[in-house]
């Protein structure tokens, strides 16, 4: 994709943060153990300007760093940046998809604006070795782009700073247009990205003095980042509380589909709500039991099933249920259609299994086309709007207010 228009060097603004910047340094680190092999690293680091996605393609070749010379080796650029030119952080980002480079924000590390787009440029191993020309569609591939502990990773629009002074209609003007085809390019890229174009806006409203932080629970889960603290666990045998299954169930339904969960909890409290009065206008009783739990069988073992309505599909005429279960490997979540609890399991009287029950024809697929993406981790169960520093004080706050669920 071409750069489509440069702002004068006269003009300052988050597409050029000033005229006199230093091209950002691009080091190669060697070769280091990473949590899934040997990993190929580098790290960018100084305000990002033109030229920045050639010069890492440049290093890379400097390094004899390449997919072709070994498929099976991630190779990872750290970031750190406060910013710079805003197509350049577009271009960063397209450069690393075709690449095949990961991304990632260590400890006290920061990358902003343009920094922040060329991170989410961040892929796993590419499918194919091969390397993409530059006139091909870009590859496809899943998002790989990691945030570490203490690590500060901000967005905010492309804007116009004008200093003191009188400028001509004209420059400003292309300046204007430039900010304005900036985001074109990436909201026209955001499904490349495996980002939702609905929820660009949250990235690109801020102004120039706010930036919205991708640190709580939501922006890491909405924008496919791997938050990478693994210190707090959830272990076999471990407790769940009501608040802790409500917040797994919303979050999870709607973070499979890379959208923001922060709505979602008002609209399960109305479903449920709905069903309430729907089943005491039926006087079926199931009003008592709309967030219950159920005993089941996975595979010879007995464990539980905790569930509630919390959506309604496309047509309106049924609930969607969320079922949560604890698991061996850890608790998961899936969704499935039903009126009534009684239709809901009318499934599991045949066999009580939760394996085949939750891997039926009904159940509602959601992924995020990550696997590991998908899985369910602490952060999950806590409030979206939940800062990532507070995940273990919520979960312990829970623990230590609210009754555990089912004890074994």
């Amino acid at each position: 994709m071409l750069r489509p228009l440069t702002l004068c060097a006269a003009m300052v603004s988050a597409l050029a943060l000033a005229s006199m910047t230093r091209a950002a340094e691009v080091a190669f680190e060697g070769i280091k153990d990473g949590q899934i092999g040997p990993e190929a690293r580098f790290r960018l680091e100084g305000d990002i300007v033109e030229g920045d996605s050639v010069r890492v393609a440049a290093a890379l070749r400097k390094a004899e760093v390449s997919y072709q010379q070994d498929p099976w080796r991630r190779i990872v650029i750290a970031l750190n940046s406060s910013g710079g030119e805003f197509h350049e952080g577009i271009d960063l980002a397209i450069t690393f998809r075709r690449l095949g480079l990961a991304t990632i924000v260590r400890s006290a590390d920061a990358c902003y604006s343009a920094c922040a787009i060329a991170f989410l440029g961040g892929v796993d191993l590419p499918k194919d070795p091969t390397p993409v020309g530059e006139d091909e569609p870009l590859p496809s591939q899943n998002p790989s782009r990691s945030l570490e502990k203490d690590a500060r990773l901000g967005f905010h629009a492309p804007y116009l700073a004008v200093p003191d002074g009188n400028y001509e209609a004209e420059l400003v003007q292309d300046a204007y247009r430039a900010a304005v085809l900036g985001i074109a390019r990436l909201v026209a890229l955001a499904h490349r990205l495996y980002i939702v174009p609905a929820e660009l806006p949250r990235l690109l409203a801020p102004g120039r003095d706010e930036m919205f932080m991708a640190d709580d629970v939501d922006a890491v889960r909405v924008l496919g980042i791997k938050y990478t603290d693994y210190s707090y666990q959830i272990r076999k045998g471990y407790g769940f509380t009501r608040s802790m299954i409500l917040n797994g169930c919303v979050n999870k339904y709607y973070h499979l589909q890379r959208r923001s969960s922060a709505g979602g909890f008002a609209n399960a409290l109305s479903v449920l709500n709905e069903f309430i009065e729907g089943s005491q206008l039926m006087e079926n009783g199931e009003e008592t039991i709309a967030f219950g739990v159920r005993k089941v069988m996975q595979g010879t073992a007995a464990t539980w099933v905790a569930y509630l309505p919390i959506a309604k599909n496309q047509d309106g005429d049924r609930f969607v249920w969320c079922l949560f279960s604890p698991e061996v490997g850890g608790p998961t979540t899936f969704y499935k259609p039903g009126g009534t609890i009684e239709e809901l399991f009318s499934e599991l009287e045949e066999k009580n299994d939760l394996w085949s029950y939750s891997f039926s024809g009904t159940t509602i697929r959601l992924s995020t086309g990550d696997p590991i993406d998908d899985m369910m981790r602490p952060l999950d169960l806590v409030p979206p709007q939940t800062k990532l520093t507070d995940v273990e004080r919520q979960l312990e706050t829970y623990r230590a207010s609210e009754e555990i669920v089912v004890r074994r």
